[in-house]
């Protein structure tokens, strides 16, 4: 009788952008690496030698020594370039990536057989272009169809098979994943199914390449004044681009001694000359580097609302990440100490192959159909006041494996990807009330005349006069993978259009008289504010800001973007105290607030109308937000006895406004909180304290009444104003961040925004418009979704 065949091995490849590695899980479930030369990692390098013919590897580093104008030693950075000179010849871009998954293929049919499931594992943000190059590149090298999964998926599968940490059902990891040309930071959840990721962001232009950099500009400051460094460092020969590639592995090489020692030898070519790095010299080069990518961590770790004391763990994984200071960092800003392997760059790849596909469908990742949302009238936009906005914390539910279908293309910032949503969100509120980050501005409301009536209103406008108040109107839109993080309502020739962003790192637009999905713009990373304001030039402009403080605008009828800024002079937004986007002085600007400073910055001139402006002590102590009024951006301050002061935000000095004292307040009051909100297009100030809610016109002063509160307001409670019945009401979130609506002068609750299928799912944004006399409320919430509702007569 004939022996059984046993099942063929399975490959998982990680292709890395210095090195890839690949990992065999045999027919009886052990696990080992493939070597190349010896080694488990091979250089993802590719060079063609003189036939014409593509090397890889070690071979390709060593030609590349002799002839560097034939020789990419990182294929992967260039996979949105479409091809890559060689020598005097350019190559597909997929060409090159087939070549180094080819020489995998190879080895593996030469040591254990033709692979049965090849898995190849992809940063989680990718876009289906690079997915396709991928799997393109695959099928030529004959590994046949190949499932990609997310690296840091992949990092969480090893993280709980290999190393056996327990994983409950809900409880998430972090992955802080550094490689040579790449950051990226996850939040993995375990499901009844597999893992997902929750959150995530990272940086396409940071990794252990970079600090090879800052290595050599390092030593610049020593070596740069001789011409035999000019010649090393910008090579325009042959023989100087060669000793500059044998200059970078010395670099390389000693980083990956220091990690072991506290002191490291190297050569310097041309200059003949013996250097020595210590490993505190290392720590003060990478520091800025890691600074940023902590920062990206943090960011995660609030937009998954995730205590890091609560996680499974912190996992670090990529080569770059066995750097002792990265531990460190980590450790000082968590509280937690981070898991640390002596192999990390290996920990992706066998992941990759111990990872079993979840048994349930995939979604495909598109943008959904847009479902048949009521119609609205056309509307004649009246007089655009600026739109005061906050700051929410984004998120992002990625499940895995992301499917290959490709969304509709805009001209992208980055290849980004729209990904699955998620059934239920996580509540998030309870960080952002401790922490007291969340920006809950008001939005001011463009009250329209309708010009269509009578017998040629349609949809929601024939509905609305028989509909009840408070009633959700239309149907529920899909908007976004994640929750919607933000909103705002422009005019165009068509109608008003909503624009949303997402925690997938997209921004749309839709048509309000249908509900359809016009247009959608990939970003790189997520967006913190989403208003609307005015140019000097008298164009309305949608604004957004994204993470790493780049602006971008674009006119809502041709959603064409205009980039504003890329970085406006400050790389981080993790640390923004309160911001505001409006006119001042005719100019659109945008106002922030720091813990101890505050500045405003020109939109149109992308230039700081103000240098810091120091807060005094009096600022200090006292709680402080923005106020946007008709062409100027104030700063209004709260102390803690209730008294109010109104602050020129371009000379930090007091306006000199007086303001009354507010009736009703005790000795035993204390404020808690200070929100702006908007009625009738002026600014009021609303100061919670123990017990009540005070209110003062923040134009002349006047103090306008309090209410009582029934103590379950959240600190961070105002959102907006809006007419309702021709009275003045209060969007609010409570402590449990569900969203309501107050009467604004009474505080009784006229109804709450939920969803009536699933109460977890948390109000995220809101805004209004009116449509033919009623005022609509339009709300985002944790699971993508956008509802609108009727308030009755504004």
């Amino acid at each position: 009788m004939s022996r059984p065949l046993l099942p063929g091995p399975s490959l998982g490849i990680d292709f890395g952008t210095s090195h890839t590695i690949a990992v065999v899980r045999r027919p009886d479930g052990s696990v080992r690496p493939l070597l190349f030369d010896g080694a488990p990692l091979m250089p993802s390098a590719v060079c063609v030698d003189s036939s014409g013919a593509l090397l890889v590897g070690r071979d390709a580093v060593y030609s590349g020594r002799r002839y560097p104008e034939r020789f990419e030693p990182n294929p992967k950075r260039h996979l949105d370039r479409g091809s890559v000179l060689l020598g005097d010849r350019e190559f597909p871009i997929t060409d090159l990536v087939a070549a180094v998954l080819r020489a995998v293929a190879e080895e593996c049919r030469r040591v254990v057989g033709a692979p049965r499931h090849v898995t190849i594992t992809v940063p989680a943000e990718w876009g289906p272009a690079r997915r396709r190059i991928v799997e393109d590149a695959a099928a030529r090298s004959g590994l046949g169809r190949v499932r990609l999964v997310p690296e840091p998926v992949a990092a969480a599968t090893y993280f709980a098979e290999t190393l056996r940490h327990h994983i409950a059902v809900g409880s998430s990891i972090v992955v802080y994943d550094l490689g040579a040309g790449t950051f990226d930071a996850s939040v993995v959840r375990r499901t009844e199914h597999g893992f997902e990721t929750v959150a995530l962001d990272g940086r396409g232009d940071l990794g252990g390449l970079d600090i090879d950099a800052a290595i050599i500009d390092h030593f610049a400051r020593t070596y740069g004044g001789h011409d035999a460094w000019r010649r090393l460092t910008n090579p325009s020969t042959a023989e100087d681009r060669r000793h500059f590639r044998d200059f970078q592995e010395e670099i390389r090489g000693a980083k990956e001694r220091l990690s072991r020692h506290q002191q490291a030898d190297f050569a310097i070519p041309l200059l003949d000359r013996e250097a020595h790095l210590t490993r505190t010299e290392l720590e003060k080069i990478a520091a800025p580097h890691l600074e940023q990518t902590v920062g990206v961590t943090q960011g995660v770790l609030r937009a998954a609302g995730l205590d890091p004391a609560r996680s499974a763990g912190v996992f670090l994984v990529g080569g770059a990440s066995r750097m002792p200071l990265v531990a460190t960092m980590l450790h000082r800003a968590l509280g937690v100490a981070p898991t640390v392997l002596d192999q990390p760059e290996v920990v992706v790849g066998e992941g990759s192959v111990l990872w079993s596909e979840p048994a349930r469908p995939a979604l495909t990742p598109q943008a959904r159909p847009a479902p048949a949302t009521p119609q609205f009238p056309p509307q004649r936009p009246g007089p655009m006041t600026p739109q005061a906005t906050s700051v929410p914390q984004p998120r992002s539910d990625i499940k895995s494996p992301p499917t290959q279908a490709t969304p509709p293309q805009p001209p992208p910032l980055a290849d980004a990807e729209p990904v699955k949503k998620k059934g239920r969100a996580k509540k998030v509120i309870a960080a952002v009330v401790v922490i007291d980050v969340l920006i809950v501005a008001a939005l001011i409301f463009i009250f329209r005349q309708n010009d269509i009536g009578g017998d040629e209103a349609t949809g929601l406008s024939a509905s609305l006069p028989d509909a009840a108040t408070f009633e959700q109107a239309g149907p529920v839109i899909d908007a976004h993978a994640g929750k919607v993080t933000s909103m705002a309502i422009a005019p165009t020739e068509d109608g008003e259009a909503l624009f949303t962003s997402g925690a997938d790192k997209t921004i749309k637009k839709w048509d309000l008289e249908t509900g359809d999905l016009i247009e959608e713009l990939p970003l790189t990373h997520f967006t913190e504010i989403l208003g609307v304001t005015e140019f000097s030039d008298g164009r309305t402009m949608v604004v957004a800001m994204d993470t790493l403080f780049g602006f971008y605008a674009w006119e809502p009828e041709t959603f064409d973007r205009e980039i504003l800024s890329e970085g406006a002079g400050y790389s981080d937004t993790s640390d923004i105290d309160r911001h505001a986007l409006g006119t001042n002085a005719g100019a659109a600007t945008y106002a922030v607030m720091f813990p101890d400073y505050s500045y405003l910055w020109d939109l149109e001139q992308e230039t700081r109308v103000t240098g810091d402006i120091t807060l005094n002590q009096d600022q200090l102590n006292s709680i402080r937000h923005f106020a946007v009024f008709d062409d100027r951006i104030s700063m209004v301050t709260v102390n803690a006895e209730g008294e109010l002061r109104l602050f020129d935000t371009e000379t930090g000095l007091d306006t000199g406004l007086s303001f009354e004292t507010a009736d009703g307040w005790s000795d035993s009051d204390t404020a808690k909180s200070l929100r702006i909100v908007y009625t009738d297009g002026a600014p009021h100030a609303m100061v919670l304290s123990q017990e009540r809610y005070y209110i003062w016109d923040l134009a002349s002063g006047t103090f306008e009444g309090s209410t009582a509160w029934d103590g379950d307001l959240d600190a961070n409670f105002v959102h907006q104003a809006v007419t309702v019945d021709g009275a003045d009401a209060l969007f609010a979130f409570d402590d449990d961040a569900q969203g309501a609506l107050l009467n604004l002068y009474s505080g009784e609750q006229l109804t709450v925004f939920e969803d009536e299928d699933d109460t977890s799912n948390l109000l995220t944004d809101a805004t209004a418009t009116v449509v033919d006399g009623y005022t609509i409320a339009v709300t985002g919430f944790a699971d993508g979704t956008v509802r609108l509702w009727n308030l009755g007569k504004g």
